[in-house]
Formats: structure tokens, sequence, C-alpha cells
């Protein structure tokens, strides 16, 4: 395919084409068969330099204009797209032209975000202010009560962020690691 994108912070291997982004996104709506954050996943899709992020936030608007994509509702101000039109026959009939490693690491990434929103829906952080640092607890719960909590104390704002960042990414490895830790032993 031709290199029509812009390609700044795409990596090689990564997608150079508007049309490979466009399908690419079908791919994903196609085989994720759950409602998908898109604004979410462009960014991680950046990040991870499979593609740059404006052409994938252009790719969206396209796919949403011509009625490929459609929105199946908005939380927390996130617009959640599902395939639409045509998009489940271009996932399937040329999804293949995109590069298996980045089908593959998309999937993964889309996994990940709707894992990670579901975790900060179900779980949190909460913070604590002290002479000696802050306190940060990190709680899984269920249906409002709390079924395992970890409370770290932290020295400063950025320290927070690190723990809630992890922590939101993976609850379970994160107090598994801090229980562990407390008891001297290596999982």
């Amino acid at each position: 395919m031709n290199s029509d994108a812009m390609s700044a912070g795409v990596k090689p291997g990564g997608l150079f084409s508007r049309t490979e982004i466009r399908v690419l996104i079908c791919y994903l709506l196609h085989h994720i068969k759950s409602p998908l954050p898109l604004d979410k996943v462009k960014e991680r899709l950046h990040f991870d330099g499979i593609a740059n992020f404006f052409e994938v936030a252009y790719a969206i608007a396209d796919l949403e204009e011509n009625g490929n994509i459609a929105v199946a509702f908005t939380e927390n101000h996130l617009k959640y797209y599902v395939a639409a039109g045509e998009c489940d026959n271009i996932a399937i009939a040329i999804g293949n032209s995109v590069p298996l490693t980045v089908r593959e690491k998309a999937i993964e990434i889309a996994e990940q975000v709707l894992n990670r929103i579901k975790y900060e829906r179900e779980n949190k952080v909460t913070t604590e202010k002290t002479e000696h640092g802050i306190y940060v607890t990190c709680s899984v719960m269920e249906n409002k009560m709390e079924l395992v909590s970890v409370k770290l104390l932290v020295p400063d704002e950025e320290s927070v962020n690190t723990v809630r960042e992890n922590f939101f990414n993976n609850p379970v490895e994160v107090l598994v690691n801090a229980t562990m830790g407390l008891i001297g032993t290596k999982i």
C-alpha cells in the first residue's frame, strides 16, 4: 500500500497507509466483539509506534462519517464504538492485508484498554497526606465492598501516580507483589 499517512512516531513495521489504518480499526471492532473506546486505543496505537495519532483520528472520523463504525454509547466522556455498515465485511475481506504482528499488537492493546477501564470502574485508589509522605491505599472492590487493600507510604505525588497507574493496569499483580514483598516471598 502507498505511504500516504503521516509517519511521526511510527516504528518500522507500523502502518504508513491511511487505508491500512482504517482496515485495522475495522479489524479491531470485528474481532473484539464489544464496544471499544477508540480514543484510548488511538493513544496506545500511537505510543506503541503502530500508527500516527492524527492519522488514527482521521481514520476514525472517516469510518464514522461513512457509516462503517457507530457510537454505541458514551461513558465518562469516552465514546464507545461498534462495527456498522461494511466494517465487518472490510475486516473479513482485507483485514489480513495488515501485517500479523500489527494486528496481534492492536488486539492486545484493545484488550488492555478495556481491562484498564474495567479495573478503574471496579476498584479504587485513595490518598492521604501526612507529615511523612503520602499514604496510597489500593483497594479491590466488589459491589462497593472492599475485598482486599494495600496501604503504601510514598514520598511524593509522582510516586502516587506511579502506584495508581500500575494498580489500574493490573490490580491483582500489584497486590500480590506488595503482599509477597511484605513477607519476603517471590512468586
